[in-house]
């Protein structure tokens, strides 16, 4: 999901270097709200490819010349692979067109490059973000201009103050066991907001997500968990949080994405590589080795509660 939102800016990039272009984009099936909520897009064609191989060799089959006769009459300019995975640039084959990505050193699975025509790479101390935007700039032959844009979404340039009773939203959920911030610190951030008359969400996408949630807000004045949303309803709700704390997690990215005030956390992750840097109104804490105290947290987030990041 990360992938996803950092690769965004992509489709302003090209669009500023030549408006009349038309970008399709192949996303995996869960993902896909994510990108239709662009308005740079012509068309998304979903794969799944987790269920494809759920299903057996035979249905996978059944898929892959599904999706081929989908694109086959179209010619494409250009087929870029952003991900540089095996799995990303075989994908990329049932579309017509001179295929593109990564070269070697900076593919995740080299092999991947054996599918390439053209390669290109980026400055290896770059952000996430903009390692893709330099990707697809050397295969398209474009100068970057400007900060990134995510949606037809633009920063506030004041950050205003956040009035008590308003939303802040945990983003505590996390597949990675390493991105978890304790349990027993979530629910000490929780009282302190609690205390203070503010209202605390907490979304989940998963069984297992949904049972730690449960657990943050027992017993906890002022904690709601979430029911179950879509990518596309949980987009749209976030737009009601005044404040976002959260873990190294796509909904954290999305949330940046839609600059909204934030405080990031890292701690397994190196926070210069993907730390929401071009949120104004974004505070990271943390780096690998690091985790960041409930007392770190709680002063950052009252920074911005008071409309005021330093």
């Amino acid at each position: 999901m990360g992938d996803v939102i950092h690769a965004l800016p992509v489709l302003s990039d090209i669009r500023a270097h030549d408006p009349s272009v038309q970008i399709d984009w192949m996303v995996e099936e869960p993902f896909a709200d994510l990108v239709r909520a662009s308005l740079l897009v012509n068309e998304v064609v979903p794969v799944n490819l987790r269920k494809w191989r759920k299903l057996g060799i035979r249905h996978t089959w059944q898929q892959w010349k599904s999706l081929q006769a989908r694109l086959a009459d179209r010619e494409y300019d250009a087929v870029i692979d952003l991900q540089g995975l095996i799995k990303s640039a075989l994908l990329a084959c049932a579309a017509k067109g001179p295929r593109m990505g990564p070269g070697y050193s900076y593919a995740k699975e080299g092999l991947a490059c054996l599918f390439y025509k053209k390669r290109a790479g980026w400055d290896p101390q770059a952000h996430a973000v903009e390692r893709l935007r330099e990707l697809a700039a050397g295969l398209l032959n474009y100068r970057l201009n400007g900060k990134p844009v995510f949606y037809d979404i633009r920063p506030q340039k004041v950050l205003p103050v956040i009035p008590k009773g308003a939303e802040i939203w945990f983003l505590h959920a996390t597949a990675r066991d390493e991105k978890k911030w304790p349990l027993l610190q979530w629910r000490e951030l929780a009282h302190r907001f609690s205390d203070l008359g503010y209202q605390i969400k907490l979304p989940w996408g998963s069984e297992a997500e949904r049972v730690q949630a449960e657990k943050i807000a027992a017993g906890i004045a002022h904690v709601e968990v979430l029911p179950g949303m879509s990518l596309a309803e949980l987009r749209l709700r976030l737009g009601h949080a005044g404040l976002v704390i959260g873990v190294d997690t796509g909904i954290m990215h999305l949330a940046a994405a839609h600059y909204l005030p934030m405080v990031a956390l890292f701690f397994a992750t190196p926070a210069w590589r993907f730390a929401p840097r071009f949120n104004p109104h974004a505070i990271s804490l943390g780096d690998v080795g690091h985790q960041p105290s409930v007392g770190e947290v709680f002063g950052a987030a009252t920074r911005l509660l008071r409309g005021n990041k330093l």
